[in-house]
Parts: structure tokens; C-alpha cells; sequence
């Protein structure tokens, strides 16, 4: 729901009858809102959950599965099911206004991620920082304008940058 419609939208009535639960559920696990924002965007990332099930067993395969899953991520008709799920893109600005817990469980996934990215080729997890910021920024301007014209120039002119911003797989 954080993702659909933006943390500020969605209040604890909400959030529980789509849960199932009574409020009185909800403060049995969490100690406020922010607390349950911070657990969303420390383990809800499916992106993380595509880049872990590469099963390239050298350098290059990993390398190529790792653009294959940002080729997905970065194409047009994928937008809508990739914005909905993607919690960098969807909740970045959530965590902005957040306080340091939040933050720090943004900043905590966001280093999973790319590190995750780097698995494999021997490198740091920082050398993939900008093309995850980039990948995930073109995601939310691309959902943030009108028009599938301006849409599709936003994901594919960020895909080419995105490719040329990752360093080469080991094996090159």
C-alpha cells in the first residue's frame, strides 16, 4: 500500500484491514507507522529477490543476467508492475522525509542491492551506485509524466545510460 499510494496516504485502518488484522494486531509488531516503513524498506525489494536468483555460475553470465533484469526493469511496458513493486522508486521520497530509522533501513537495502549487482565480479557494490540511482530515478520520473511517448524516451534513453554506466563483467 506504502508503494501504491505513498506512505502519508495510507493510515493504520487501512493498513490492517488489507492485512486482516485489528489495529490493536498492528502494535503487537510495530511501535508506529514509521517503524512498519522502516521494515518495508529494509526487506520488501523485489528487485533484490531478481538479482539473487541469477544463477550464472561465471563472471559473465552474472554480468548478463544482471543487465537482463534491468532491461526488464527499464522497459516501457513494464512501468506500471514495476513502479507498484519497486520500493526505491516507489518510496524514495517517503524516506526522505523520514527520520534516521527509516532512512538507515533505506540506506542498509539500497547497499544489498548493489551489492548484489556486483556479485560475482569482483568488485564493490559502490562501483554499481549510480546506475541503481539511475535505474530507479527513471523509473519514478517516468511514472511521475503524462503521455507513453515521454514515458518510453525516459526508460530507454536511461537504459542506454545505465549500460554505459556499469563497469564490464570480469570476464571482458
Amino acid at each position: 500500500m506504502f508503494r501504491e499510494r505513498g506512505f502519508d496516504a495510507v493510515n493504520l485502518d487501512q493498513l490492517m484491514k488489507q492485512a486482516g488484522l485489528t489495529r490493536g494486531a498492528f502494535y503487537a509488531h510495530y511501535r508506529s507507522k514509521s517503524a512498519l516503513l522502516s521494515d518495508v524498506l529494509r526487506h520488501e525489494h523485489p528487485l533484490l529477490r531478481m538479482l539473487e536468483a541469477r544463477d550464472g555460475t561465471s563472471p559473465i553470465d552474472l554480468h548478463s543476467q544482471m543487465k537482463g533484469v534491468f532491461d526488464g526493469y527499464l522497459d516501457p511496458k513494464n512501468l506500471e508492475e514495476v513502479f507498484r513493486g519497486c520500493t526505491l522508486a516507489a518510496l524514495t521520497g517517503d524516506a526522505t522525509r523520514a527520520d534516521a530509522d527509516v532512512k538507515n533501513a533505506f540506506g542498509a537495502a539500497f547497499e544489498e542491492i548493489c551489492n548484489e549487482m556486483a556479485r560475482g565480479q569482483g568488485r564493490d557494490g559502490t562501483e554499481y551506485v549510480a546506475a541503481l540511482i539511475l535505474a530507479s530515478g527513471a523509473v519514478r520520473s517516468a511514472q511521475a509524466v503524462e503521455g507513453d511517448v515521454l514515458r518510453a524516451r525516459i526508460l530507454n534513453n536511461s537504459k542506454a545510460a545505465f549500460q554505459a554506466l556499469l563497469p564490464s563483467s570480469s570476464g571482458d
